[in-house]
């Protein structure tokens, strides 16, 4: 999964995926830096190809309370629609946009300086080439698939709030089929999975045009 710039995001059962990598006899975990670049590059939302990707996101707070968005991302800009499909807000290069009749007419909310610009990218490599607990188990079982295995801990770079991940990622392309990743902010963990597949020809809308 391409996860928007750094976007990239999900969590629910590590005991049980941990017990499931155990039956299937997967391969055992690599540490670094053995698969530190790949891990490092997927935290930054790099994609191996050009198709955009469709997501769906399941975000469970702490007394469990859950909320579903599903995304349109061609990894610069990105759509967040809500769980039935209708737009909500529009982030497009240096662009916030929402949207109060289901993406019918966009509202400008704020454009962002290159230099605040800058200043995310920068903060999200930051965030990756200081990740530990890195590791990486081959060619797990993921829905019928055959899939990558990695996790990785980190430090959110302008809160310092501590975050799990782990990604499913498929061996031959890169590409994420799902992340999990868990936070912990004062206390109340936030659980976020996304599952995720290609969306060729889709890209977010336009305002402009």
């Amino acid at each position: 999964m391409r996860f928007g710039i750094g976007t990239i995001h999900t969590n629910l059962q590590c005991m049980a995926a941990g017990a499931m990598l155990i039956a299937l006899g997967a391969a055992p975990a690599h540490a670094e830096p053995e698969c530190a670049d790949e891990v490092r590059a997927l935290m930054q939302g790099s994609s191996p190809g050009e198709t955009a990707v469709k997501s769906r996101s399941t975000t469970t707070m702490a007394g469990g309370h859950t909320m579903v968005n599903l995304g349109l991302s061609d990894g610069k800009n990105h759509l967040t629609m809500d769980e039935n499909g209708s737009p909500v807000s529009l982030f497009r290069e240096d662009r916030f946009y929402t949207t109060a009749d289901k993406g019918e007419t966009w509202t400008l909310v704020q454009t962002y300086s290159p230099e605040v610009m800058a200043q995310s990218r920068d903060g999200l490599a930051s965030q990756a080439e200081k990740a530990t607990n890195i590791t990486c188990t081959y060619g797990v079982n993921l829905d019928g698939r055959t899939a990558n295995h990695f996790t990785v801990d980190y430090a959110i770079y302008n809160t310092g709030t501590p975050v799990h991940s782990e990604y499913w990622v498929d061996p031959e392309s890169g590409f994420a089929w799902k992340a999990r990743t868990v936070s912990d902010p004062g206390g109340n963990e936030i659980v976020i999975e996304q599952v995720s597949e290609p969306a060729p020809g889709e890209s977010p809308p336009d305002p402009d045009n």
